[in-house]
């Protein structure tokens, strides 16, 4: 039912794809995969950039692309707060994200789940 509201959401207006609640269900780093425990992403969009949030961090991205353009909602996360990294929004609800971190404990973190746009 709800990749069905999604895809019926994806024939609206642009306006419509203002906001996204996002559960991951897996992260995977160094080789290994597991539940992942943190809260929802939220994703929305403000003004010329999308704001992301999750558990307390917030980043700020752009997106490169669109459901009407390419098919999925995709954001590029710019080096800020210690990481950068890309979240694509398919049509279906289903996110994918990569994470990276750089420094003394540089690792790139990948992780998928599912969205529902804000008040569906």
């Amino acid at each position: 039912m709800k990749h069905a509201l999604f895809a019926a959401l994806a024939l609206l207006p642009a306006p419509a794809f203002a906001s996204f609640e996002c559960t991951v269900q897996q992260q995977c780093g160094g080789g290994t995969c597991e539940a992942y425990t943190g809260g929802p992403f939220l994703i929305e969009e403000a003004g010329d950039v999308w704001r992301v949030s999750s558990d307390g961090q917030v980043w700020e991205g752009y997106a490169t692309t669109t459901v009407e353009a390419g098919g999925e909602v995709s954001i590029v996360l710019p080096p800020q707060n210690g990481m950068s990294g890309l979240i694509s929004i398919f049509p279906s609800g289903e996110m994918l994200f990569t994470a990276h971190a750089y420094g003394q404990m540089a690792v790139a973190i990948t992780g998928s789940g599912n969205c529902m746009t804000e008040g569906g």
